[in-house]
């Protein structure tokens, strides 16, 4: 078999199975954001229909971890922080993205287990966390990262979202 059919057999092969290897055309296209957030499945619906309300339809990559902000900080989880960190600079290569959006959410199931007995439910409390996480998250984003804008939000379980940072 020759290299020219060797290298069509294996990406034909890697699409079969949705493994990382990109089109030459793919590289090219630019989107505005990286859209980081949780894997929760109560709100990806609601996920969707938040970028879409930000103008941000076909117009970012998306990377669901869980915690999201907490992925990139927590010691919880040491292979979601690189996923989160490597995901930003692979978003920046293919898609030349301009910032990363971050959308916690409330009752948090990855957050109850990186805080434990120290996790905050009561809604005050609650939104003091994940604004410490995501404080920590945009300083080291604005360190490793200074040409990327950020936006932080706090989902509800009902959709609704507000910007914290």
């Amino acid at each position: 078999m020759c290299d020219t059919h060797r290298r069509q057999f294996l990406a034909a092969g890697a699409g079969m199975l949705g493994i990382g290897l990109f089109s030459y055309e793919a590289q090219g296209a630019t989107v505005t954001a990286l859209a980081i957030t949780c894997i929760d499945y109560r709100l990806v619906d609601d996920a969707v229909k938040f970028f879409d309300s930000h103008k941000l339809i076909n117009d970012y990559d998306q990377v669901s971890l869980a915690g999201a902000a907490l992925a990139a900080v927590s010691t919880k989880f040491p292979s979601s922080n690189a996923a989160f960190w490597d995901h930003i600079a692979i978003a920046k290569q293919l898609h030349a993205i301009k910032k990363v959006i971050v959308v916690d959410h409330r009752d948090c199931g990855a957050y109850k287990v990186a805080f434990g007995k120290d996790y905050k439910s009561e809604s005050a409390a609650e939104l003091a966390q994940h604004k410490s996480v995501m404080e920590e998250v945009k300083a080291k984003l604005t360190k490793t990262h200074p040409d990327l804008a950020s936006e932080f939000y706090l989902m509800a379980l009902d959709g609704k979202a507000e910007r914290v940072i």
